[in-house]
């Protein structure tokens, strides 16, 4: 369904964020996040010039994560920065190593590469990349009864974390029904 009709515009900016998941032979799992912006016009930067069809940002981040959705490497490349030192804080992406994806995942990320160790839009990227994470694995590692009796269970990372996972929604109640809890 598309959104209701707009008053009149002129497209000035185009953010792709295009994020994939890979089963590795290994048993590991790499999570690839790839953005780039555009502009619609010439572009000046304090630092370079930017034509329509140069990117503003051309920048790439791989994850590799095991089943427990533990980060055991991280890798990022700049292709393009906003401004010349951008690239030089790339290397420090391999401080996500041994981080575990789930609650907390935002703030250990901000601890560990916030401020001027990192890249704000690798940064917002990472939120993106654990859900992507977490969205491919599910059935690897989520809701799975551990005593093997065919019930699922909801995991305590989902319970009420949207509307639909809210411990009393109908979805719950039909699905989950050991985890539902009513008004």
């Amino acid at each position: 369904m598309p959104l209701s009709d707009p008053a009149p515009r002129a497209l000035s900016h185009t953010r792709i964020l295009e994020l994939k998941a890979y089963e590795r032979q290994d048993g590991l799992w790499d999570i690839e996040g790839h953005i780039t912006d555009v502009k619609e016009d010439d572009y000046s930067m304090l630092d370079s010039e930017r034509t329509a069809d140069q990117p503003v940002h051309d920048m790439w981040l791989r994850l590799t994560i095991d089943t427990d959705l533990v980060v055991r490497a991280a890798e990022a490349q700049m292709d393009v920065g906003a401004h010349g030192p951008c690239p030089l804080a790339a290397p420090n992406y391999s401080r996500l190593q041994g981080l575990k994806m789930g609650p907390g995942w935002n703030r250990a990320v901000r601890e560990r590469l916030g401020g001027v160790v990192g890249c704000t839009h690798l940064n917002e990227m990472l939120a993106q990349m654990a859900t992507t994470a977490m969205q491919s694995l599910f059935e690897v590692v989520e809701n799975m009864d551990p005593n093997n009796t065919g019930r699922l269970s909801l995991s305590p990372g989902l319970r009420n974390s949207c509307y639909a996972y809210a411990l009393n929604s109908p979805y719950v109640r039909d699905y989950f029904p050991d985890d539902y809890q009513a008004d």
